[in-house]
């Protein structure tokens, strides 16, 4: 449970939506998904094995999608064959995939990954249902509880809790959220997701092939779902529809919470007056700077993220040592705001600055693990090396944020990256919504690149329609093929 005061932003546009979750004052999480392109993970789809691959011990599989899934053997082999609860005393041994799938075969399965560049989504037949308390996991045995649940008795209350209210047939995992909650609370979730089970398993046979039978909350009240805790004292959303839908979400799910939904009432906009626009354009920078002068530089390829950590402009008050220390002490902290900020996952590789001695190195690495240690994905971290090079892996299951807000540039064709072209459309609005609020009148003409202005037509006419007849301006476009991409005027 986090300890700083939490609120949940939710912007919503005829487009998009956005949410963001701010702890302390600080942004600490940001989430984006357009009305066009829903994200698929959680979503179960009926499928069919097209093709069977012993190498690589993995399928691929038909479900209708861009490109077919992956399915590796440990998402195949059945859950019923797995050991029981504990370690496993040896390296687990899978059969041949070829004995557990074969081509042509009907498959229900869940997206575990989201397609990530060129690579098809990851699937699995382990079938989970997230609920409030409880992640409902058909067809498995076990009862698990959250390994952020620190108190052993209240892991064993939850465990005892949990067996009683399973039903045969199904293994549950307890979430952080259920710490504290009563029996009834635990069996109304647990009866909902049943029922949603029961639900999907009825519709499953008449599902044609590739289809999909069950798609999971959008990126709301998923939000809502999975970051609402007691530390919530508010949930501010900018639309009265979203937010009678937000209120009836949590009426029905947890409504000891109803009090904590309100509506934005402006008249400034919601991110703006919370400096999210802000932290948006600071989440695709390539450099953060330190408050020390000092600074770190993310870059993304295809195997690794590496971030890189320079004293910049940080002469010291003390000695060289000292100097280097506070640096390096200062990144770590930045280091694990930003990957929890712009979603990094995957394999990790943090060079710091070199530093003398062992006890110096002990206590960054000490630092970035305490850093890390309120982020909700699974982190691994190395011990430093000699050389100041910490490796390490952080779970990922969606692109970054820095993916879905930029595109290459065709400035250097494409050796870096450009703001979005969506990304750009929504400060072209946000900056319009705060010029008419602080009293802006009369014609407003937006100078930008051709394809920014083409996009504006395209996806955000409604909106500038709205500004004009609301505030009684006249907003007009102009193109201009010298203007930059992301230089925007507006005069």
């Amino acid at each position: 449970m986090a300890t700083a005061p939490r609120q949940l932003l939710v912007n919503c546009r005829p487009e998009q939506r956005r949410v963001a979750l701010i702890e302390g004052g600080i942004t600490r999480e940001l989430y984006f998904e357009r009305k066009d392109d829903r994200r698929l993970t959680g979503n179960i789809y009926k499928g069919r094995v097209v093709r069977v691959l012993p190498g690589m011990q993995s399928a691929f599989l038909e479900l209708g999608l861009t490109r077919t899934a992956f399915l590796h053997v440990t998402d195949a082999y059945p859950e019923a064959a797995r050991p029981d609860d504990g370690e496993p005393s040896g390296p687990v041994v899978h059969p041949p995939i070829g004995q557990v799938v074969r081509e042509g075969q009907e498959l229900l399965v869940q997206i575990a990954k989201e397609p990530l560049g060129q690579k098809g989504a990851r699937v699995t037949t382990h079938l989970s249902l997230p609920g409030r308390h409880v992640v409902l996991r058909p067809g498995a045995s076990q009862i698990g509880v959250s390994r952020r649940i620190a108190d052993a008795a209240e892991r064993a209350r939850l465990h005892a809790m949990a067996e009683r209210l399973c039903p045969p047939g199904v293994g549950l995992i307890v979430r952080t959220a259920a710490e504290g909650v009563e029996d009834t609370e635990l069996e109304r979730d647990i009866g909902f997701l049943l029922a949603l089970w029961s639900d999907i398993e009825r519709r499953v046979p008449e599902a044609p092939i590739p289809s999909m039978v069950h798609e999971d909350l959008d990126i709301t009240l998923r939000c809502v779902r999975d970051l609402l805790d007691r530390g919530t004292h508010r949930v501010l959303v900018d639309d009265e529809t979203e937010a009678q839908r937000v209120l009836d979400f949590i009426s029905r799910f947890v409504p000891d919470f109803e009090g904590t939904i309100e509506t934005w009432p402006g008249p400034d906009p919601l991110f703006e007056r919370f400096g999210l626009e802000w932290e948006i354009s600071r989440a695709v920078r390539r450099k953060v700077w330190l408050k020390s002068g000092g600074y770190i530089a993310i870059d993304h390829t295809e195997a690794l993220t590496s971030i890189d950590v320079n004293s910049g402009r940080n002469v010291g008050k003390s000695s060289f040592e000292e100097t280097i220390l506070e640096t390096n002490l200062e990144a770590a902290r930045e280091i694990a705001y930003q990957l929890r900020l712009r979603d990094i996952g995957g394999l990790i590789v943090i060079d710091f600055i070199d530093m003398a001695t062992e006890a110096h190195r002990l206590r960054v690495q000490e630092s970035l693990a305490e850093a890390l240690h309120d982020d909700r994905a699974r982190s691994r971290v190395l011990p430093m090396s000699a050389f100041g090079l910490v490796e390490m892996t952080r779970k990922r299951a969606r692109e970054s944020i820095v993916q879905g807000l930029t595109e290459p540039c065709f400035y250097c064709e494409g050796r870096g990256h450009l703001r979005s072209l969506q990304v750009i459309i929504d400060s072209i609005v946000s900056r319009l919504r705060q010029l008419v609020v602080s009293g802006a009148r009369g014609t407003l003409t937006i100078v930008a690149h051709p394809r920014v202005i083409e996009g504006l037509v395209e996806e955000a006419q409604s909106t500038i329609s709205q500004l004009e007849r609301e505030y009684d301006l006249q907003i007009q476009m102009a193109p201009r093929e010298t203007q930059h991409f992301e230089h925007i005027e507006i005069e």
